[in-house]
C-alpha cells in the first residue's frame, strides 16, 4: 500500500477517500464488534465516538445504548457524510449526531460521556499526550476510553505489542485510573484494546 493511499485512512478525501470508507466498512466489521464490546456501553450511556469512519461502530454502539445517546466525531467530511447515512434512521430519531471535528478540540462541554471510543486512529491523533488530556475532559469521573487499534503496517506482532504498551504509559501519565489491555488475534496482525477510567481529580 503506498503512503498516499495509507494517508487516507487518517483523513479520506475525494474518489480514493471513497474507496478508503469502503475498504474500512469491508474489513473492519469483525474489529468494530470487538472494540464496542471491550466498551461495555450500558443502555443509558452517552457515548462519543472518535474517528468513526463510515460509521459501523456508530450502528452497534447505538443499539447498546439504546436509552442513551451516540455523537461522533471526525475530520473527513466525506466519512460524515458516508456514516450519516448509514446511520439515518438513528440519526433521524435523534439517538445518533455526526459532525465534523478533531479529537484535539472536541466540541463537548466538560464531563459529558460516560463511554469514548477510538479505533484505527489514534496514530493519526496530533499530539497524543494533549487529546488524551482532551478526552478526560469530556469524560464523567469513572467514564471510560477505550482506543483500538490493529496496526496492519507493523513488521511482527512484537511491534503491535509494543506500540500497545506505550499507549499504557501514555494514559497513565495523562492521569487516567484502571489502565488494562486486551489483545485480539486478528489476520494479518492482532489488535489491542487500552482502556483507562477518568480519575476524578483530573481537572
Amino acid at each position: 500500500m503506498s503512503q498516499r493511499f495509507y494517508d487516507q485512512f487518517g483523513n479520506p478525501q475525494g474518489l480514493a477517500g471513497r474507496l478508503a470508507g469502503w475498504l474500512m466498512a469491508l474489513t473492519n466489521r469483525d474489529l468494530n464488534t470487538w472494540a464496542v464490546d471491550q466498551l461495555a456501553v450500558r443502555p443509558g450511556d452517552h457515548v462519543l465516538e472518535i474517528g468513526f469512519g463510515p460509521g459501523l461502530a456508530v450502528q452497534a454502539l447505538a443499539r447498546r445504548a439504546r436509552h442513551g445517546m451516540v455523537e461522533g466525531i471526525d475530520i473527513s467530511p466525506l466519512m460524515v457524510e458516508q456514516a450519516t447515512r448509514r446511520n439515518a434512521a438513528m440519526v433521524k430519531a435523534g439517538r445518533v449526531r455526526l459532525q465534523i471535528g478533531s479529537v484535539s478540540t472536541l466540541p463537548y462541554a466538560d464531563r459529558s460521556f460516560e463511554r469514548v471510543l477510538a479505533v484505527n486512529n489514534v496514530q493519526f491523533w496530533i499530539n497524543l499526550s494533549d487529546d488524551l488530556r482532551e478526552v478526560a475532559r469530556v469524560l464523567r469521573p469513572g467514564g471510560t476510553l477505550a482506543i483500538v487499534l490493529q496496526p496492519r503496517q507493523a513488521p511482527s506482532p512484537a511491534d503491535v505489542l509494543a506500540v500497545r504498551d506505550d499507549l499504557l504509559v501514555q494514559l497513565e501519565a495523562a492521569g487516567y485510573r484502571r489502565v488494562r489491555s486486551a489483545v485480539n488475534p486478528l489476520s494479518p496482525m492482532p489488535a489491542f484494546v487500552v482502556l483507562g477510567e477518568r480519575s476524578s481529580r483530573l481537572s
